[in-house]
Protein backbone atom coordinates (compact mmCIF):
# COMPACT_ATOMS: atom_id res chain seq x y z
CA UNK A 1 0.00 0.00 0.00
CA UNK A 2 1.36 3.23 -1.23
CA UNK A 3 0.39 6.54 1.24
CA UNK A 4 0.66 10.20 -0.19
CA UNK A 5 0.79 12.67 2.86
CA UNK A 6 0.31 16.24 1.84
CA UNK A 7 1.80 18.10 5.04
CA UNK A 8 4.62 20.74 6.06
CA UNK A 9 5.05 18.68 8.87
CA UNK A 10 7.26 15.87 9.30
CA UNK A 11 5.86 15.04 12.77
CA UNK A 12 2.48 13.71 11.04
CA UNK A 13 5.16 11.11 9.05
CA UNK A 14 6.17 10.31 12.12
CA UNK A 15 3.07 8.87 13.60
CA UNK A 16 1.73 7.55 10.23
CA UNK A 17 5.35 5.94 9.67
CA UNK A 18 5.47 4.06 13.45
CA UNK A 19 1.81 2.97 12.49
CA UNK A 20 1.65 2.18 9.08
CA UNK A 21 4.98 0.97 7.92
CA UNK A 22 5.34 -2.29 10.21
CA UNK A 23 2.32 -2.81 8.52
CA UNK A 24 3.85 -2.82 4.82
CA UNK A 25 2.68 0.28 4.27
CA UNK A 26 5.16 3.14 2.15
CA UNK A 27 4.62 6.25 3.23
CA UNK A 28 5.54 9.49 0.31
CA UNK A 29 5.42 12.98 1.70
CA UNK A 30 5.58 15.93 -0.34
CA UNK A 31 5.20 19.50 1.51
CA UNK A 32 3.98 21.43 -1.46
CA UNK A 33 0.26 20.46 -2.61
CA UNK A 34 0.83 21.60 -6.18
CA UNK A 35 3.70 19.66 -6.34
CA UNK A 36 2.03 16.64 -5.41
CA UNK A 37 -0.98 17.29 -7.56
CA UNK A 38 1.48 17.57 -10.49
CA UNK A 39 2.65 14.15 -9.69
CA UNK A 40 0.00 11.97 -8.72
CA UNK A 41 -0.19 10.15 -11.90
CA UNK A 42 3.50 9.17 -10.87
CA UNK A 43 2.84 8.66 -7.62
CA UNK A 44 -0.46 6.65 -8.06
CA UNK A 45 -1.37 6.41 -4.30
CA UNK A 46 -3.52 4.16 -2.44
CA UNK A 47 -4.10 6.70 0.20
CA UNK A 48 -4.14 10.46 0.60
CA UNK A 49 -3.36 12.01 3.45
CA UNK A 50 -4.29 15.80 3.19
CA UNK A 51 -3.29 18.28 6.12
CA UNK A 52 -5.87 20.95 6.08
CA UNK A 53 -4.56 22.32 8.60
CA UNK A 54 -1.00 22.94 6.78
CA UNK A 55 -3.37 23.48 3.63
CA UNK A 56 -7.05 25.43 3.90
CA UNK A 57 -6.96 26.08 0.51
CA UNK A 58 -5.75 23.31 -1.22
CA UNK A 59 -7.62 20.40 -0.26
CA UNK A 60 -10.75 21.00 -2.49
CA UNK A 61 -8.92 21.26 -5.57
CA UNK A 62 -6.87 18.78 -4.96
CA UNK A 63 -9.23 16.30 -4.28
CA UNK A 64 -11.47 17.32 -7.08
CA UNK A 65 -8.28 16.25 -9.36
CA UNK A 66 -8.04 13.44 -8.02
CA UNK A 67 -11.99 12.28 -8.32
CA UNK A 68 -11.22 13.49 -11.92
CA UNK A 69 -9.53 9.73 -12.58
CA UNK A 70 -10.14 7.87 -9.11
CA UNK A 71 -13.06 7.17 -7.79
CA UNK A 72 -13.69 6.90 -3.76
CA UNK A 73 -13.13 2.83 -3.70
CA UNK A 74 -9.94 3.62 -5.79
CA UNK A 75 -8.22 5.95 -3.92
CA UNK A 76 -9.09 6.57 -0.21
CA UNK A 77 -8.60 10.13 0.68
CA UNK A 78 -8.67 11.79 4.52
CA UNK A 79 -8.91 15.13 5.51
CA UNK A 80 -6.61 15.54 8.87
CA UNK A 81 -7.93 18.28 10.36
CA UNK A 82 -7.57 21.01 12.82
CA UNK A 83 -10.26 22.09 15.70
CA UNK A 84 -11.56 24.94 13.17
CA UNK A 85 -13.07 22.45 10.47
CA UNK A 86 -16.56 22.93 11.24
CA UNK A 87 -19.68 21.67 9.52
CA UNK A 88 -19.87 23.46 6.69
CA UNK A 89 -16.14 22.61 5.39
CA UNK A 90 -17.49 18.96 6.19
CA UNK A 91 -20.68 19.33 3.92
CA UNK A 92 -18.42 20.42 1.11
CA UNK A 93 -16.24 17.69 1.98
CA UNK A 94 -18.42 14.96 1.39
CA UNK A 95 -20.07 16.70 -1.94
CA UNK A 96 -16.70 16.14 -3.67
CA UNK A 97 -16.58 12.12 -2.28
CA UNK A 98 -13.91 12.83 0.44
CA UNK A 99 -13.89 9.21 2.19
CA UNK A 100 -13.19 10.51 5.69
CA UNK A 101 -12.23 12.98 7.81
CA UNK A 102 -10.16 12.44 11.24
CA UNK A 103 -8.68 15.38 13.31
CA UNK A 104 -4.59 15.09 13.07
CA UNK A 105 -3.91 14.88 16.47
CA UNK A 106 -2.87 10.98 16.03
CA UNK A 107 -0.49 10.62 19.34
CA UNK A 108 -4.52 10.73 20.38
CA UNK A 109 -4.95 6.33 20.22
CA UNK A 110 -8.65 6.96 19.73
CA UNK A 111 -8.10 9.11 16.39
CA UNK A 112 -4.89 6.79 15.42
CA UNK A 113 -7.78 3.77 15.70
CA UNK A 114 -10.11 5.67 13.74
CA UNK A 115 -8.04 6.47 11.00
CA UNK A 116 -6.63 2.87 11.01
CA UNK A 117 -10.17 1.72 10.90
CA UNK A 118 -10.83 4.28 8.20
CA UNK A 119 -8.37 3.23 5.87
CA UNK A 120 -8.76 -0.66 6.56
CA UNK A 121 -12.29 -0.05 5.38
CA UNK A 122 -10.83 0.04 2.22
CA UNK A 123 -7.47 -1.05 1.64
CA UNK A 124 -6.17 -4.03 3.66
CA UNK A 125 -3.36 -2.88 6.21
CA UNK A 126 -2.59 -5.73 7.61
CA UNK A 127 -4.68 -5.80 10.93
CA UNK A 128 -4.62 -9.14 12.66
CA UNK A 129 -8.10 -9.17 13.86
CA UNK A 130 -10.84 -11.08 12.00
CA UNK A 131 -13.36 -8.40 13.01
CA UNK A 132 -13.54 -4.74 12.65
CA UNK A 133 -13.67 -2.71 15.93
CA UNK A 134 -15.79 -0.15 16.84
CA UNK A 135 -13.77 2.76 18.97
CA UNK A 136 -16.93 4.48 21.02
CA UNK A 137 -17.28 7.48 20.67
CA UNK A 138 -20.42 10.08 21.32
CA UNK A 139 -22.26 8.96 18.43
CA UNK A 140 -22.16 5.45 19.49
CA UNK A 141 -24.83 4.13 21.82
CA UNK A 142 -23.14 0.70 23.44
CA UNK A 143 -23.29 -0.99 26.52
CA UNK A 144 -22.54 -3.56 28.60
CA UNK A 145 -23.38 -5.51 31.63
CA UNK A 146 -22.69 -9.02 33.17
CA UNK A 147 -23.85 -11.25 35.77
CA UNK A 148 -20.49 -12.41 37.97
CA UNK A 149 -20.64 -16.10 37.78
CA UNK A 150 -20.44 -17.21 41.44
CA UNK A 151 -21.92 -13.98 43.53
CA UNK A 152 -24.57 -13.63 40.61
CA UNK A 153 -23.27 -9.45 41.06
CA UNK A 154 -24.80 -7.35 38.31
CA UNK A 155 -21.08 -5.74 36.66
CA UNK A 156 -21.39 -2.71 35.56
CA UNK A 157 -19.16 -0.20 33.06
CA UNK A 158 -17.91 1.20 30.42
CA UNK A 159 -16.88 -0.04 26.68
CA UNK A 160 -13.17 0.42 25.52
CA UNK A 161 -13.85 -1.01 22.05
CA UNK A 162 -16.66 -3.52 20.67
CA UNK A 163 -16.14 -6.23 17.92
CA UNK A 164 -18.40 -9.23 16.43
CA UNK A 165 -15.92 -11.10 18.31
CA UNK A 166 -15.88 -9.61 21.61
CA UNK A 167 -15.35 -6.59 24.15
CA UNK A 168 -13.08 -4.95 25.85
CA UNK A 169 -14.48 -3.43 29.11
CA UNK A 170 -13.69 -1.29 31.76
CA UNK A 171 -15.64 -2.26 35.21
CA UNK A 172 -16.78 0.66 37.14
CA UNK A 173 -15.68 -1.23 40.26
CA UNK A 174 -12.46 -3.16 39.59
CA UNK A 175 -12.66 -4.75 42.81
CA UNK A 176 -15.52 -6.97 41.87
CA UNK A 177 -13.66 -8.25 38.59
CA UNK A 178 -10.59 -9.14 40.20
CA UNK A 179 -11.25 -12.78 41.24
CA UNK A 180 -12.61 -13.37 37.72
CA UNK A 181 -9.77 -15.94 36.14
CA UNK A 182 -9.48 -16.19 32.60
CA UNK A 183 -11.30 -18.99 30.70
CA UNK A 184 -14.01 -18.34 33.55
CA UNK A 185 -17.72 -18.93 31.97
CA UNK A 186 -19.79 -15.90 32.04
CA UNK A 187 -23.04 -17.07 31.36
CA UNK A 188 -25.21 -13.83 30.94
CA UNK A 189 -24.08 -11.06 29.00
CA UNK A 190 -26.44 -7.75 27.61
CA UNK A 191 -25.37 -6.51 25.45
CA UNK A 192 -26.51 -2.49 24.22
CA UNK A 193 -26.01 -1.73 20.24
CA UNK A 194 -28.04 0.86 19.20
CA UNK A 195 -31.84 0.27 19.96
CA UNK A 196 -30.93 -3.08 20.18
CA UNK A 197 -30.41 -5.34 23.39
CA UNK A 198 -29.26 -8.99 22.81
CA UNK A 199 -28.14 -11.20 25.59
CA UNK A 200 -25.48 -14.52 25.19
CA UNK A 201 -23.01 -16.01 27.10
CA UNK A 202 -19.21 -14.94 26.71
CA UNK A 203 -15.79 -16.20 28.18
CA UNK A 204 -13.41 -14.16 30.04
CA UNK A 205 -9.74 -13.84 27.88
CA UNK A 206 -7.81 -11.25 29.52
CA UNK A 207 -8.91 -9.36 32.76
CA UNK A 208 -6.34 -6.95 33.77
CA UNK A 209 -6.72 -3.11 33.92
CA UNK A 210 -9.69 -3.95 31.79
CA UNK A 211 -11.89 -7.18 31.35
CA UNK A 212 -11.52 -9.20 28.13
CA UNK A 213 -14.51 -11.57 26.95
CA UNK A 214 -14.76 -12.92 23.81
CA UNK A 215 -18.17 -13.35 21.84
CA UNK A 216 -18.13 -17.53 21.23
CA UNK A 217 -22.11 -18.19 21.03
CA UNK A 218 -23.44 -15.86 19.07
CA UNK A 219 -25.99 -16.34 16.95
CA UNK A 220 -25.35 -15.83 13.44
CA UNK A 221 -28.29 -13.08 13.70
CA UNK A 222 -26.61 -11.71 16.98
CA UNK A 223 -23.25 -11.29 15.13
CA UNK A 224 -24.60 -9.73 12.34
CA UNK A 225 -26.66 -7.04 14.47
CA UNK A 226 -22.88 -6.03 16.04
CA UNK A 227 -21.11 -6.20 12.88
CA UNK A 228 -23.47 -3.55 11.37
CA UNK A 229 -23.93 -1.37 14.11
CA UNK A 230 -19.62 -1.25 13.97
CA UNK A 231 -19.83 -0.65 10.11
CA UNK A 232 -22.16 2.21 10.70
CA UNK A 233 -19.89 4.05 13.02
CA UNK A 234 -18.23 6.15 9.89
CA UNK A 235 -21.85 7.40 8.95
CA UNK A 236 -23.15 8.60 12.62
CA UNK A 237 -19.79 10.38 12.69
CA UNK A 238 -21.39 12.47 9.30
CA UNK A 239 -24.59 13.12 10.54
CA UNK A 240 -22.69 14.52 13.90
CA UNK A 241 -20.51 16.42 11.51
CA UNK A 242 -22.88 17.96 9.30
CA UNK A 243 -25.44 19.03 12.29
CA UNK A 244 -22.68 20.59 14.67
CA UNK A 245 -19.62 22.16 15.10
CA UNK A 246 -17.16 20.08 16.45
CA UNK A 247 -13.55 20.51 18.22
CA UNK A 248 -12.89 17.33 16.08
CA UNK A 249 -14.28 15.59 13.35
CA UNK A 250 -13.67 12.05 12.36
CA UNK A 251 -13.85 9.57 9.44
CA UNK A 252 -17.06 10.20 6.86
Amino acid sequence: MKILLVSERDELRGYIRRNFMPRGAEIIQYYNPIKAMDNLDEVDPDVVLFSALDFPRHWKPFLVFLRDSKAREQCVFVILTGDEFDHEEADKAQTLQVNGIVHERLQDQRELARLKELVNRYRDIGDSRTERRLVPTEVDRVGLVFTHPSRLEIICGGIEDLSAAGVSFVPSDRRKTMDLQVGTRVDVCSLRVGANAIAFPANIVRNERSVSLAFDRLTDAQRSLIRSYVDGHAERELHRVASETPTAVEEI
